[in-house]
């Protein structure tokens, strides 16, 4: 009879640990679903409206959708700090008026224009540094989710996350997704000198001369 007690002792406490590691289970497939949907939407954001701001600038000088490619570099330049003044993350109005006139003649005398530009291009490049900055904090919160909790939280999220419902969209191919896309996502864009006073670990005053 003890011998019988002690059996179904045994089972039940077995069925109470299956039942709680499923619950366990769900619990982390829902949540890490949850933010890996919550992700996308957040990267897609960022895209949506870096690109909408762009358009928006060619938009303003009245430039025709066929001719856009030489706007297009000019502001990631802009973004990236090329047109800055020196020592200062401001847009420096004359190197960037010079290479949009250079690129649209036709638009040289419109300097009112220009000055509703700038401060365009400022305050774009402000949001999309914000709108990375958000980015990044939800992929901490998800990195820091998945790594921490109960017992077997950390186990059942490294097995099941990221998986496919995490995609980063890569201009016309196929996204990204789940490792590969949370790798694109936790990259910054940043202008190339930021990369290199990284990777050197040594800061160096801003180069506003032309590229060749």
């Amino acid at each position: 009879m003890k011998k019988l007690i002690v059996i179904g002792v045994i089972l039940a406490g077995l069925v109470g640990i299956g039942l709680w590691a499923a619950g366990v289970y769900t619990s982390v497939r829902n949540e890490g679903r949850t933010q890996e949907i919550h992700l996308t939407a957040v990267y897609k954001k960022v895209e949506i409206k870096y690109g909408q701001w762009r358009l928006g600038v060619t938009d303003q000088l009245g430039i025709a959708r066929e001719k856009r490619d030489a706007m297009d570099k000019i502001l990631v330049d802009a973004v990236s700090g090329r047109y800055n003044k020196p020592g200062s993350p401001q847009v420096d109005n004359g190197k960037f008026f010079s290479a949009i006139t250079e690129a649209y003649p036709d638009l040289k005398g419109q300097l009112d224009v220009y000055d509703k530009i700038v401060a365009y291009v400022a305050e774009g490049r402000k949001i999309f540094a914000q709108d990375q900055i958000e980015l990044q904090e939800a992929i901490a919160a998800f990195n820091t989710w998945k790594n921490t909790g109960s017992l077997l939280h950390p186990m059942f999220a490294g097995w099941l996350f990221p998986d496919d419902n995490l995609e980063a969209y890569n201009g016309n191919k196929p996204p990204l997704k789940g490792q590969a896309a949370l790798e694109a996502m936790s990259r910054p864009i940043v202008g190339s000198d930021t990369g290199q006073i990284f990777d050197e670990g040594q800061d160096k005053p801003i180069d506003t001369k032309e590229q060749k």
